[in-house]
């Protein structure tokens, strides 16, 4: 009698444990799916269209496509390809697209130009983004050897500032060279042509013209006369109605953040991927380039310093420098990444 009740008693035991077992695997698991299911909104995706400069411009945007990070974040992302960022915020400006990755000077000009818009944020910096690239058999071996010469610039875009910024550094003026304007893609092969004697480029190009002309290209370039930004940007009209949709891509482009930071190798593929381009040429910005989701003091400084020097040049009808903290969206930072917003107001 006694060895059976302790059979019966071990049995109720087991009985128990497994019963308790089995309670504590079904809690995990919904709990599991709950978390699951949290981390993707409700609803159907937001459909939102994204103008890109498809080079090594806007690397966490691409990450973000690429990894699943809009589609994580509840947006059904379209993307426009464009060889450098003036050309798709055109994009936004014409209505054919929500958000454009760009530089802050096509920025500027659109705002002195009267445009609506809002950087949303900074995703990428860098202080070697441009240089002159110019033909050694042409005479060119020293910077004030571009005096009198043809240099090629795409007007209205970084490429320009740029140029007239070392330009003034080396004690040139404007009026000392020959200024043509071209896009940026036509640059390496005019230049291989020897069409033009010099070109005011960036990264990609930059690359491209330097490969083609071999040994007989030379580079000119200042680190410290101007650091380059690359933007999102929406106009405030978008901004105004679809706050949600905003704070779904910077929560993208902030995973994408983190990613690149702890993934460089897979990141720099997928660019390169993305854009067409050799990884190599990818791999050559990695080092001078920060890639933070950000509103910093410094793009403030760089809008109002180069809307300065398009009315100083009467590149704009404009004549007074516009407040930018009125062409800045703060909100939609502060709320995905707080600390993130660090200008002055």
């Amino acid at each position: 009698m006694t060895a059976k009740r302790n059979l019966k008693t071990k049995t109720k035991r087991m009985l128990i444990r497994l019963a308790g077992a089995l309670l504590l695997l079904a809690l995990s698991l919904f709990l599991f799916a709950c978390t699951r299911t949290s981390s993707n909104p409700p609803g159907p995706a937001e459909k939102v269209t994204i103008a890109y400069s498809a080079t090594t411009d806007s690397v966490l945007a691409q990450v973000a496509q690429m990894r699943g990070f809009y589609r994580d974040e509840g947006l059904d992302a379209v993307l426009q390809k464009h060889p450098y960022g003036k050309l798709a915020l055109k994009e936004v400006l014409e209505g054919k697209a929500d958000f454009a990755t760009v530089a802050e000077t096509p920025v500027m000009f659109a705002v002195m130009n009267g445009e609506k818009l809002s950087i949303i944020a900074t995703i990428q910096t860098s202080g070697k983004n441009n240089a002159i690239i110019a033909r050694r058999d042409r005479g060119i071996l020293t910077f004030r050897d571009l005096k009198g010469k043809k240099i090629a610039a795409t007007l209205g875009t970084t490429s320009e500032f740029y140029m007239d910024a070392i330009l003034i550094m080396n004690g040139i003026s404007r009026k000392d060279v020959k200024v043509i304007n071209l896009k940026a893609e036509e640059m390496p092969a005019a230049l291989s042509n020897g069409d033009i004697d010099a070109v005011s480029a960036f990264i990609p190009y930059t690359n491209y013209a330097l490969n083609k002309l071999g040994g007989n290209g030379i580079m000119f370039s200042e680190d410290n006369i101007y650091t380059w930004t690359f933007n999102v940007v929406s106009t405030q009209d978008f901004i105004r109605k679809n706050p949600g949709k905003v704070g779904k891509l910077l929560r993208a482009l902030i995973k994408a953040e983190v990613f690149v930071k702890e993934n460089p190798d897979e990141a720099q593929k997928i660019v390169a991927d993305f854009s067409g381009m050799d990884i190599s040429i990818v791999r050559n910005i990695w080092a001078d380039t920060d890639f933070t989701v950000t509103l910093d003091q410094s793009l403030l400084l760089a809008l109002e310093d180069e809307s300065r020097w398009a009315i100083d040049s009467k590149l704009t009808t404009a004549k007074k420098v516009p407040n930018y903290l009125d062409y800045i969206y703060f909100d939609g930072l502060k709320s995905a990444k707080p600390g993130a917003a660090n200008i002055l107001r």
